[in-house]
């Protein structure tokens, strides 16, 4: 068919939502003609994700300063001047506008047009600037980024790890992963699910799943029967309605190792560009050290939270399966820390290491420059 009509010059409208019911359409028909059904399986995953998310996360800081500067600075060359104290090359020289994170793993300048928002082109910056009237001074801009960064990362809100059974699961496509909910009565529970991105989904050997859910993150309810009762839910109400169907506990699951992959991404492109000892060296040892300390205290608090589970179900005779499956995931986050906390251990030892041999080779270097300089 011609996707416009020749008529009315009208363009064939369709939404993702019809694009997946004709899909299923198309699966139901195959299947009683015994044609072969296309997989439609997951095609991205959780660890997918955050693997990107760590290789790409410069071009989220870069739209985080510009947004920043839009009410920081007052014209184009303030902008430009306030960017480079934040650690942003701004380069207006050329076509286009480009962006580049100085001191990082970024070796590919950005375009401004590739950032996809228009408030973020020159022509839309210099607009904006004119309307701000007070005026900062560069220092006074630097410190008020590393506040609002301060107050951002303790406002980081943790992902909830909780495990999905097959049996839970209705089904499963490229981009989601429908999962059966417990909302209403029990004739329409087999109807409704929520709509979870394969970005935050890990499928396990054994056929179930690892989810991961922020409690602001909106999930879709689709109620299939009741299509009027579809709605929004957000992430901490999805949780708690699985932890209710199931008996899965959830996790709450640290990001330290991603975090880690980034602050040495940062650190061996500095090794290999062979860059002074600077800031950057010493930015990256605090944050591995922050990293081991908030590791550390999450172990322990989880160890108090065992405890007082256990002393809480003591009394029962026979724990019921519920207490057990807790237990049981208590102790497999506890696990998983206390191999995190080691892995910092061995990236801090790795990081003291690479400095003491960086200083050994600029002591040797400047020896060597002194005893060939040429004598007056």
């Amino acid at each position: 068919m011609n996707a416009t009509n020749p008529k009315t010059l009208k363009k064939f409208q369709q939404s993702k939502s019809q694009l997946e019911e004709l899909k299923e359409i198309s699966d139901v028909i195959s299947k009683e003609y015994g044609c072969k059904i296309i997989d439609r399986s997951l095609k991205n995953s959780h660890k997918k994700y955050q693997v990107y998310l760590a290789k790409n996360s410069y071009r989220k800081e870069i739209k985080s300063k510009i947004k920043f500067l839009l009410s920081h600075a007052n014209n184009w060359n303030d902008f430009k001047n306030k960017a480079t104290t934040l650690g942003l090359i701004v380069d207006d020289k050329g076509k286009y506008t480009t962006y580049q994170l100085s001191g990082t793993s970024q070796e590919r300048k950005v375009r401004d047009r590739s950032l996809k928002n228009q408030a973020f082109m020159k022509e839309a910056i210099s607009e904006r600037l004119k309307e701000n009237e007070v005026v900062y001074t560069e220092s006074e801009v630097k410190e008020l980024w590393e506040d609002n960064q301060t107050i951002q990362d303790k406002e980081q809100e943790t992902e909830i790890e909780m495990l999905i059974e097959d049996w839970q699961v209705e089904k499963e496509t490229a981009d989601y992963l429908y999962v059966n909910i417990n909302i209403g009565l029990e004739r329409e529970q087999r109807k409704s699910a929520i709509k979870i991105p394969a970005r935050c989904v890990d499928k396990l050997e054994n056929g179930n799943y690892q989810v991961f859910l922020k409690k602001q993150d909106r999930f879709y309810f689709v109620d299939s029967k009741n299509p009027e009762n579809n709605k929004i839910m957000l992430g901490k109400t999805v949780a708690k309605n699985l932890q209710n169907q199931s008996g899965s506990v959830p996790l709450y699951s640290n990001n330290a190792k991603i975090k880690l992959k980034q602050l040495f991404n940062e650190f061996d492109f500095l090794i290999s560009k062979g860059l002074d000892f600077d800031t950057s060296f010493e930015a990256i040892g605090k944050e591995l050290e922050q990293t081991y300390y908030q590791t550390e205290s999450i172990l322990e608090n989880l160890d108090k939270k065992i405890l007082e589970y256990v002393e809480e179900n003591k009394a029962y005779a026979r724990p019921n399966t519920r207490i057990l499956k807790t237990i049981e995931n208590l102790q497999k986050e506890r696990a998983d820390l206390h191999k995190t906390l080691k892995q910092v251990e061995k990236e801090m030892l790795y990081y003291d290491k690479s400095v003491d041999r960086y200083e050994d080779y600029q002591q040797e270097h400047t020896k060597n420059k002194s005893q060939h300089s040429p004598r007056l």
